[in-house]
């Protein structure tokens, strides 16, 4: 009995593995195609642009930004610049799939054309974006910075997902365009002990990110340092930028100033250090008392002889506060944001979870009434109104980009329950007692008393149907296609807000079937069902089976997509 059990935990683990090269050779694959996209690059051509800008005539890179392509009309004039979240913005996922947006700044350096380019998401969830006109409305007029930090997305109905993905985009496309700083070289140690005598380490500040904390050789803090640049680059004095040290003291208030390098001209660059009037006003100030200085309300005047560098240096320091005032307030945003998204319809659609176990696994599941709200609730609940249904667009889709758990952590556990539950008990949990239409097609065979007799050889045909399916879908994550899958499958219906024709037509069809054949669309038409079954680790499983069989096809299938 003992040998037994080892040969079957060993084709068990075999199958498991079969089935775990196949998940990494998609996300392989994919990953090869991103690069090599990355390589070769997605251009913005001219057609593009003048989709946005109709009198763009000629296309040439930013000097300044090699990611954006500036629009020059007939006469060579900017009409604008144009941008694309593409691979910065990659990482962001939505239901399965990451999308790439054409961006347009106008003269002013405001958004002024926002629109999808590709996506690998989900088709109806895209589609229900495009035809949504006053979401992309909500980035209009916006400025980079705004972008990165843009908060309360109004999502669309049916596509939160995506929609959250979209806006995720953005700010990482613009949250990593930081030009370099026109001041390369870092803060010394030796700079900080013109304030802090008794430093000896600095390292990044957990409050504001550009800034420093100073503490000495037994690690008392001291205070902070920062410099101005590269957040105040921008300004202008007299030849260029001023690249300001600041030191705050541990009481969060500015205790000195110093020029620390610029592109003026000895000795005039020095003036502003020497000239301690100057300083006076903003030291003892908080950050954000910098911050909110009103430097013409104030009277501040520039150093004589200096005037230029003086003044850039003051807009400086207080552009700069204001910007560290944001990085902190993001920070502690950040820090407040729950690691995973989780919200009531995800609690409620957690308790149905829990119920469908007790219906497989005690004996209280047997009872009539107790499957009846069980099925109503999987259907009206679970699928209806939070459209939370497996397939195989969601499976390929996160093989291709990974799992965005913190977002959809619903989906993630519904998919760890529909695949380690059979692989722990060999029991498809998921198919029986968790899938939406699994429950409108055990309502629709009770419709006719006398369903339809099929005899075994066709029964055996329509029976390959799913398997032969689940051969196509692995095909078509190969080509980089995942969210096509969604038209193979009728479960995009339950997320109603953004059906599309074909899903819908595939559920109506697949419940019309039920009603003469029970259970037709799981038995003849359903590749999520087929892919799960070869996770049923059963303990009846004493010799190799269809399933050992299969899922070394899939692998050997997927190593040829893969190689050749």
């Amino acid at each position: 009995m003992g040998v037994k059990r080892l040969q079957r935990s060993a084709r068990h683990i075999c199958r498991f593995f079969a089935l775990a090269l196949i998940v990494w050779l998609v996300n392989r694959s994919h990953q090869d195609f991103l690069e090599r996209l990355q390589e070769r690059g997605l251009p913005i051509e001219l057609s593009n642009a003048q989709i946005i800008l109709p009198d763009t005539y000629s296309l040439e890179t930013s000097k300044e930004d090699p990611a954006f392509v500036i629009a020059l009309d007939e006469s060579g004039n900017e009409l604008g610049r144009l941008t694309q979240t593409s691979p910065l913005g990659d990482s962001a996922l939505g239901f399965s799939g990451s999308t790439n947006l054409l961006i347009a700044l106008d003269q002013q350096e405001k958004v002024s054309s926002v629109s999808i380019r590709s996506s690998g998401d989900t088709t109806d969830h895209v589609d229900a974006i495009v035809e949504e006109k006053t979401f992309f409305e909500q980035f209009i007029g916006k400025t980079e910075s705004e972008l990165v930090r843009i908060k309360n997305i109004e999502a669309v109905s049916g596509a939160t997902l995506t929609s959250l993905a979209i806006a995720d985009a953005i700010a990482l496309r613009f949250g990593g365009s930081a030009q370099t700083s026109r001041f390369p070289k870092p803060i010394q140690i030796d700079e900080v002990k013109t304030y802090f005598p008794d430093c000896e380490h600095v390292q990044p500040s957990k409050t504001h990110p550009s800034l420093f904390d100073v503490s000495n050789s037994t690690g008392q803090f001291l205070g902070k340092v920062g410099r101005t640049s590269p957040q105040s680059d921008q300004i202008i004095g007299y030849q260029g930028p001023v690249d300001t040290l600041l030191a705050i003291g541990p009481d969060g208030k500015l205790i000195g100033m110093e020029i620390r390098d610029s592109f003026e001209n000895q000795p005039y660059s020095e003036y502003p250090n020497d000239d301690s009037y100057f300083a006076s006003l903003f030291q003892g100030r908080t950050i954000p008392q910098l911050a909110s200085m009103d430097l013409v309300e104030e009277e501040v005047e520039g150093v004589s002889g200096a005037t230029m560098t003086s003044m850039a240096m003051a807009e400086g320091i207080v552009h700069t506060a204001s910007a560290w005032e944001v990085e902190r307030a993001d920070l502690q945003a950040e820090l407040a944001k729950p690691f995973v998204n989780w919200n009531a319809s995800d609690t409620g659609s957690f308790l149905v979870i829990l119920l469908a176990g007790f219906v497989a696994f005690l004996p209280i599941g047997k009872k009539k009434g107790v499957r009846r709200v069980h099925q109503v609730l999987l259907f009206g609940y679970l699928g209806l109104v939070n459209g939370h249904v497996l397939s195989q667009g969601l499976f390929f889709g996160w093989a291709q980009n990974g799992v965005p758990w913190e977002r959809a952590p619903i989906l993630a556990l519904l998919s760890l329950a529909a695949l380690l539950v059979p692989m722990a008990t060999g029991k498809a949990i998921y198919c029986h007692q968790l899938c939406p239409h699994g429950a409108a097609q055990q309502w629709m065979r009770k419709v006719r008393k006398q369903p339809f007799q099929i005899s075994s050889k066709l029964n055996r045909l329509l029976e390959c149907i799913p398997y032969l399916l689940l051969v196509l879908v692995v095909f078509l994550a190969f080509q980089t296609s995942a969210h096509t899958l969604n038209i193979l499958e009728p479960f995009d219906a339950y997320v109603w807000q953004v059906a599309g024709g074909v899903t819908i037509t595939i559920a109506l069809l697949g419940l019309l079937a039920s009603a003469f054949i029970p259970m037709a669309y799981c038995r003849y038409g359903c590749p999520t069902g087929a892919m799960l079954k070869l996770f049923e680790f059963r303990r009846s499983d004493n010799r190799w089976t269809r399933r050992d069989y299969l899922s070394f096809a899939l692998l050997g299938w997927a190593f040829l997509l893969y190689y050749v």
